[in-house]
C-alpha cells in the first residue's frame, strides 16, 4: 500500500504543523513504508545502507552537522543524498533548511516540509499515523462493543442475534465500535483494532426495526471509534449434539490477522439472557487477564479437599 505527500499534508499537514518550503512539484510522490529516517550518515557521505525510500527527518543534528561543512562540500553532500527517489524531507523544530537544500529540492521536486514540531515529537506522531496507514487490514462480520473496558468481538451466523444483543449491551451502559462489518488492523505483532466503516459508523442493522442511529438514541456517550479487540465471544444456535465447555478449565483462541484472541462459545436458545453472558465472559476475561482462573482454582480446592479427606 502507498500514499502520497499530499494525502499527507491533506489529513495531518494542520495537526503536525506541516509547511510546504520547497518541491512542491512532487507533492504525488509515494510514500511507501512506515518507517522514518534520519540522513546524517548519508550527509557524512555513507551512502550504503542509506534508506531513501522513507520519509527523510531531519532535526538540530542534521542541520548543525550541514553548517559546520565547507560550502562546496555541503553542496556536494547534499546533492548525492538527493539523487535517490525520497519521498519527502520534514526538517523540524523550526529550524530554517540549508539554502542548498531548498534550492536542489525544488529543482529536482522534492517536497521539502518544515514544521515547528520537535524531532522526538513529530516522530512518534507520524509514526502512529503511518503504522495505521500501513497496517494489515480484514474485514470481519459481527458487532464489535466496548463491554467493561474489554473490546468484545460478537460472531456468529446470519440471524443468530448479534445485532439485538449488541443492541441490548448498549441499552444496559456499553459502546457500540462497529456492527456488521468491523474493519480489523494488525498494529505490531499483536495489538489489533476494530472500527467501522466510516460512511456507516455509529448505525446498526437490526431485523424488524431497519437502520437504528445508535448515537442519536442513546447518546455520545454509547459509541466509540476504535476499540481494541480482546476477546470473542461466538454466538451458536443450540442443538442436542453440542459440545459445550461447562467448566472453563480450558482456553480457545481465534486467529484474527495473525493475532490468537480468547474465544467464548455461547449457545443460543430461547430463555437465555445472551447480554448478560456477554456482559460476564468480559468480566471472566479480565479476571483471566489478571492470571486467575476460578474453574482452575476450584478444581485445585477439591483435589486438596479430597487428598486431605483420604488422609482422615
Amino acid at each position: 500500500m502507498q500514499i502520497t505527500v499530499s494525502r499527507l499534508l491533506q489529513e495531518k499537514g494542520k495537526q503536525f504543523d506541516l509547511r510546504i518550503a520547497a518541491g512542491s512539484k512532487g507533492l504525488d510522490n509515494p510514500i511507501a513504508s512506515s518507517e522514518l529516517n534520519r540522513p546524517g550518515l548519508a550527509f557524512a557521505g555513507f551512502l550504503d545502507v542509506y534508506t531513501h525510500d522513507r520519509i527523510q527527518i531531519l532535526g538540530n543534528t542534521e542541520v548543525t552537522f550541514l553548517a559546520s561543512m565547507e560550502a562546496r562540500l555541503r553542496r556536494e553532500r547534499i546533492s548525492a543524498a538527493l539523487e535517490y527517489a525520497l519521498p519527502c524531507i520534514i526538517v523540524t523544530t523550526g529550524i530554517e533548511p540549508p539554502p542548498e537544500l531548498l534550492e536542489m529540492c525544488e529543482a529536482r521536486g522534492i517536497p521539502l516540509l518544515v514544521t515547528s514540531n520537535t524531532t522526538t515529537r513529530l516522530a512518534s506522531n507520524l509514526t502512529f499515523y503511518l503504522e495505521r496507514v500501513f497496517a494489515p487490514t480484514e474485514t470481519a462480520h459481527g458487532v464489535l462493543v466496548d463491554v467493561f473496558g474489554v473490546g468484545l468481538l460478537i460472531m456468529g451466523s446470519a440471524g443468530v442475534g448479534k445485532s439485538e444483543c449488541g443492541l441490548e449491551l448498549i441499552e444496559r451502559g456499553h459502546r457500540l465500535v462497529a456492527d456488521d462489518v468491523v474493519i480489523l488492523k494488525r498494529l505490531g505483532r499483536s495489538l489489533l483494532m476494530g472500527s467501522a466503516v466510516s460512511n456507516v459508523a455509529h448505525h446498526m442493522e437490526v431485523r424488524g426495526l431497519g437502520i437504528v442511529d445508535v448515537e442519536l438514541l442513546f447518546g455520545a456517550g454509547s459509541v466509540r471509534d476504535e476499540k481494541k479487540i480482546d476477546l470473542v465471544v461466538r454466538l451458536e444456535r443450540w442443538k442436542e449434539d453440542t459440545l459445550v465447555d461447562r467448566l472453563g478449565m480450558d482456553e480457545h483462541f481465534r486467529t484474527l490477522l495473525g493475532v490468537e484472541v480468547r474465544e467464548f462459545t455461547i449457545p443460543v436458545e430461547p430463555g437465555r439472557n445472551i447480554s448478560i453472558l456477554v456482559e460476564v465472559a468480559a468480566l471472566q476475561y479480565r479476571i483471566h487477564s489478571q492470571g486467575r482462573n476460578p474453574a482452575q482454582e476450584l478444581n485445585e480446592r477439591l483435589i486438596k479437599h479430597m487428598a486431605r479427606a483420604r488422609l482422615i
